[in-house]
């Protein structure tokens, strides 16, 4: 059996009250003029002895170039800035193993064939960012991370992820590192962006603790489990995963819902969901037959765009749409319970249009309580009000003739992740 490689992100409970403890990366203390400086660039090995002579420096430091074979930095316990190694291409080595606080950014980035990190102290960053190191396999995390505001791992040959025991991040973002398979993190909170995305082939994440986050975003993932995950103020987008259950059964409210190209997908589980602020899109999800799993949704802030084959789902608590309405299926749902909503006035939005395999219903944009329609039934009779043509807003219901086209792929709806910010070097 292959052994399968797990990111352990545990926050600890005995940890917490220390974790994230913002006062420890606020406070300057006063240095001695040798280990103060506005900035330090080391482009050769030996600049690197005045600051590893310092225990506690304040200033930016920056190591860069193509001398360094190793990164020596013991000595140095505390750095009130920023720490970037970047593009050190010929280091295999960095070795700071006295080093407890990063106040500022932490950056490891552009080290082709740096394999060996010791930051065996460090407890404190205010971000930490690994980024394009394909040969480092280990954090060298081993006291453990218990205070951060960010994490963004990238590009690296980690297959394991340990020494990250911080419950609570701004910004945790997990992306194209080809061995990482299993995500098991013990964050209770992310203020900003949560994205695991294009990782190993297949990547089980697990948030058992998750309560909250603002933006989730998960590509190319096999599983996802949140199960006290209650709100999320952004949106949630699941795309291009082999997942085939998504269940959060106790998300009340969110931003938007965006699912797309889950071809294994077979189940939607927002049972609790009442609200969504933004949009609503599913589409491309070639086995979900079913948007049963909506049946508490009752508002919903933007638009509703939805295509597939599915066979039922008519959500029965939907009371108010204010953005469009777009359904088409080839599945054995019907229109029937949409138009209900459409013609009582719920549909606010510029555009309504539901296609099923019978039928194909759409109103104009300008909607008001003398709008007129025209129907013509399934059956073959027809009845239509006087003035159906009126500018002041239509609709029509017609029999789609066999053998027509199946229903074709809609335009894809990209959220808008306002917290997604950041820029790897």
């Amino acid at each position: 059996m292959q052994l399968r490689n797990i990111i352990a992100v545990a926050a600890l409970g005995g940890l917490a009250s220390a974790a994230n403890n913002s006062t420890l990366t606020n406070a300057t203390p006063s240095v001695d003029s040798g280990c103060s400086f506005s900035s330090f660039t080391a482009t050769a090995a030996g600049q690197l002895q005045s600051v590893a002579a310092c225990e506690t420096a304040v200033g930016d430091v920056v190591v860069y170039g193509d001398s360094f074979r190793s990164i020596e930095l013991t000595g140095l316990k505390q750095l009130y800035g920023n720490l970037a190694i970047r593009n050190a291409s010929q280091a295999t080595v960095v070795n700071a193993p006295t080093l407890q606080l990063v106040s500022g950014q932490l950056e490891v980035s552009g080290g082709t064939i740096l394999s060996n990190l010791n930051l065996a102290q460090l407890t404190t960053v205010g971000s930490l960012e690994f980024n394009a190191l394909p040969a480092l396999e280990h954090t060298g995390l081993t006291a453990g991370l218990t205070s951060a505001d960010s994490i963004v791992i990238s590009d690296t040959g980690l297959s394991q992820l340990t020494g990250i025991n911080v419950y609570k991040l701004k910004v945790f973002n997990v992306n194209n590192n080809k061995d990482i398979d299993t995500i098991d993190s013990g964050l209770q909170e992310v203020t900003d962006t949560l994205d695991i995305s294009y990782n190993a082939e297949k990547v089980d994440v697990i948030l058992n603790q998750l309560k909250s986050a603002n933006n989730i975003i998960l590509q190319q993932i096999n599983s996802f489990q949140a199960p006290n995950l209650t709100s999320t103020n952004g949106s949630i987008a699941i795309s291009k995963s082999s997942i085939e259950k998504i269940e959060l059964p106790k998300v009340e409210s969110a931003g938007s819902v965006v699912i797309n190209q889950n071809d294994d997908l077979e189940e939607i589980d927002f049972s609790k969901l009442t609200s969504l602020s933004g949009a609503l899109q599913i589409s491309d999800n070639d086995n979900l037959k079913s948007l049963d799993g909506f049946n508490s949704l009752k508002t919903v802030g933007g638009t509703i765009n939805i295509n597939g084959s599915f066979d039922n789902g008519t959500f029965d608590a939907l009371s108010r749409v204010s953005g469009g309405f777009i359904l088409k299926t080839d599945g054995q749902l019907s229109c029937s319970a949409f138009n209900k909503l459409n013609s009582n006035g719920d549909v606010r939005g510029d555009k309504f249009q539901c296609e099923d395999k019978v039928t194909t219903s759409s109103s104009s944009s300008a909607k008001s309580n003398s709008g007129s329609s025209s129907n013509s039934a399934t059956g073959g009779s027809s009845q239509s009000s006087e003035g159906g043509s009126s500018s002041s807003g239509s609709s029509s219901s017609s029999r789609k003739s066999e053998g027509s086209s199946n229903v074709g792929k809609l335009a894809s709806v990209v959220a808008a992740f306002a917290g997604i910010g950041f820029v790897l070097i």
